[in-house]
């Protein structure tokens, strides 16, 4: 018998998949209609194994033609690229991608059915023949290279961006292009499928990066809507479709309707390992799933109840169910056994776990805020805890965190201790008792979180398959946790508001609730908060434990006060040019600033505070007026001390780059040029008239 009798883990290395593929009710559903254009799962679920058994399906009984699609890494990024240079907006980028999308495969439809017999009798032979002929060079491009060309070539000129789908659809007569395929297909008598796989190949969830796919997207729904004889369908990860349903204004007209998301439950899983089962231990004769599984599993592990255990220590995904009976199969495979019990599962599920926890943190962490420091709250801690209970343990941690860190910037963004309780519950880490059938409530597919928190005391639990890897004990696994699966048509709990991608959400609410407060004292508290929050959201990991007011009893009261630890780049500088280990920011809530507020920093300046002291305000113009500058030469001059004066726009700017992760560098390159503008213009400035 093979080492790994339940196949490989990945669909394009498992030899089982041919002999042992379950054809589920997604895959009739997909083979069967065409309702659905896009099949969303997260990682593990099953998406590469549909794209390729789908795909064989039509092939065998000659449904259609079928065209694959997985891009290149290069491909991706070339007509990433593309699009940057003309714009970062998403409703444009969608509109210019949504055209190129649909030119793109109506001309490799036609590439790939030209060589037909039939072809030649379509009624629009003539027009189709002198198109092809006028744009030979694309004909020889695949998908995504013809994409990006076409609007590379119709972007060119001073025309705007909104212009370009025209352009496109006008320079390429794409409506009768479009019925001119169509009747060849109808003629030809055949329908066509595009599947897409591997979309997530170089994708990362910015504006420019979903829009492309989102061109794709509303492509797919256009060509639906037609009832054409095209069809496309989307193989996408869950992130993904997060990052859609955050951008897209028509995420539920266009997409959320014709999507098919997967999900497993105990009975479908226990039939997909009882069939590879089948074929590795060539027990072809033996129909029922359960029996089955009792000649590879003994003791408590027997029946249901036993496999159910095993599922415990998964995410209710094929991937994951695979690799923990493979690997507890390499146990029992060296004591020269043929059977597991549930020490052997316990022995396999340590690595498992681990796996598991770092596959969440890898698809998530660029779309949750803090997820990683977030779960290693939960590590030692009890599996099961009142919700309460965990609301403030969250809340503690965000509380008391001194930012010494750079994801630690992520705490910044979270509104509540609850925003983050539920984003953990919506990817499937923590679940909730429901207090009718006393069964833990989980989120296994990535959707919406829609559940009942409403009593303080009720139990949440870290879901199983993370034990050991945040190495909780607990005597429960072993008296066997009730799983409930929350999937889109439970209806149980009370609707929440729809978790989304919580970076894109926090990071729109932290710029927009800058121009709802008024100038003056009124909000004055209000944008020192602001601006509190903005430092430890754009300088985590180089100011540490700042503070709002840390002397708020002293004569000399300074707003903001942030310990200097940098050990590269703008603070660092900062620190060894002026001496600055605690870094201030004095907190203005107006736009003009006096001779007298740049004085008062005066008394700030000195011993660890050293000789730098930046003044936060609102003034919408980023640069200084003549008269500004000339009182920072005066305290240059006079003090030697750097008054550095930050427009919150600045910040604003700054914030806004944090759409995409790891964009810190954004706000590190624009303080240092702002201070190489200091040091090579304001203070080497000739103020020939002294201010008063």
């Amino acid at each position: 018998m093979t080492t790994t009798p339940l196949g490989g883990a990945r669909a394009e290395s498992d030899f089982l998949l041919n002999s042992a593929f379950v054809e589920t009710n997604d895959y009739q559903a997909l083979v069967t209609t065409k309702d659905f254009n896009y099949v969303v799962g997260r990682r593990g679920t099953g998406k590469s194994a549909l794209f390729i058994k789908i795909s064989e399906k039509i092939k065998k009984d000659k449904l259609g033609y079928v065209y694959k699609n997985i891009p290149k890494e290069y491909e991706l990024l070339e007509l990433q690229n593309v699009i940057e240079s003309i714009t970062n907006n998403y409703i444009e980028i969608r509109s210019v991608t949504r055209v190129a999308w649909r030119l793109a495969i109506l001309i490799d439809q036609l590439k790939n059915i030209k060589s037909h017999h039939k072809f030649r009798k379509s009624k629009d032979i003539d027009f189709l023949t002198e198109f092809m002929d006028a744009n030979e060079a694309l004909l020889e491009f695949g998908l995504f290279s013809c994409v990006a060309t076409v609007i590379k070539e119709c972007s060119s000129g001073d025309g705007s961006v909104n212009g370009i789908p025209s352009k496109i659809a006008l320079n390429y007569k794409l409506e009768r292009l479009y019925d001119a395929v169509n009747e060849s297909l109808q003629t030809i008598g055949i329908s066509s499928y595009y599947l897409f796989d591997r979309l997530d190949e170089a994708w990362q969830p910015t504006e420019i990066a979903t829009a492309v796919l989102g061109g794709l997207a509303s492509c797919a729904s256009d060509i639906l809507e037609k009832q054409s004889e095209i069809h496309i369908i989307l193989f996408i990860r869950d992130n993904i479709f997060r990052s859609l349903s955050y951008f897209d204004g028509d995420f539920s007209r266009h997409i959320e309707g014709n999507t098919l998301r997967l999900t497993w439950d105990n009975a479908s899983l226990l039939h997909l390992v009882s069939n590879r089962l089948r074929s590795s231990l060539k027990l072809e004769g033996i129909e029922n799933d359960v029996k089955v599984w009792n000649r590879f599993a003994h003791g408590d592990l027997k029946n249901t109840n036993g496999f159910r255990t095993c599922l415990n220590y998964t995410l209710y995904r094929p991937r994951d169910i695979i690799v923990l009976l493979n690997t507890t199969f390499l146990h029992i495979a060296r004591a020269n056994r043929l059977i597991i019990v549930e020490d052997d599962i316990n022995k396999s599920s340590k690595q498992i776990s681990q796996n598991r926890l770092e596959d969440l943190i890898k698809e998530y962490d660029k779309v949750f805020p803090g997820l990683s420091s977030l779960i290693s709250v939960f590590n030692t801690k009890p599996a099961f805890q009142a919700y309460s209970e965990i609301v403030l343990m969250i809340q503690n941690e965000i509380d008391n965190n001194h930012y010494d860190f750079v994801e630690a910037s992520d705490y910044a963004m979270l509104e509540t201790a609850k925003d983050a309780f539920f984003a953990l519950y919506s990817v499937g880490f923590i679940g909730l008792e429901n207090q009718e059938t006393q069964a833990v409530q989980f989120c296994h597919d990535g959707s919406s979180a829609n559940v009942d928190a409403s009593q303080a005391n009720q139990r949440c639990c870290v879901h199983p398959c993370y034990w050991k890897a945040l190495n909780i004990q607990s005597n429960v696994l072993e008296e066997n946790i009730l799983i409930e699966i929350y999937d889109d048509g439970d209806k149980k709990g009370q609707a929440k508001e729809e978790i989304k991608d919580l970076r894109y959400k926090n990071i729109g609410r932290i710029i927009s609730n800058l121009p709802k407060m008024n100038e003056g004292k009124e909000d004055a508290h209000k944008f020192e908060q602001w601006v509190l929050q903005a430092v430890k959201l754009l300088f985590s990991g180089r100011l540490s434990n700042t503070d709002l007011n840390p002397n708020k009893d002293s004569i000399q009261r300074r707003d903001i006060v942030a310990t200097n630890m940098a050990e590269n780049g703008f603070w660092k500088r900062v620190r060894e040019d002026y001496s600055s280990r605690q870094i201030i920011f004095e907190v203005k809530n107006f736009s003009n600033l006096k001779l007298d507020n740049i004085r008062q920093v005066l008394s700030y300046s000195g011993g660890s505070y050293g000789s730098f002291i930046i003044i936060v305000n609102r003034n919408k113009a980023e640069g200084l007026s003549t008269i500004e500058r000339g009182w920072i030469k005066e305290m240059w001059d006079q003090h030697k001390i750097i008054v550095f004066v930050l427009p919150a726009p600045i910040l604003v700017r700054c914030i806004s780059k944090l759409r995409t992760a790891n964009r810190f560098d954004y706000a590190e390159k624009q303080l240092s040029k702002r201070l190489d503008t200091y040091e090579r213009s304001y203070l080497s400035l000739r103020h020939g008239k002294k201010s008063k």
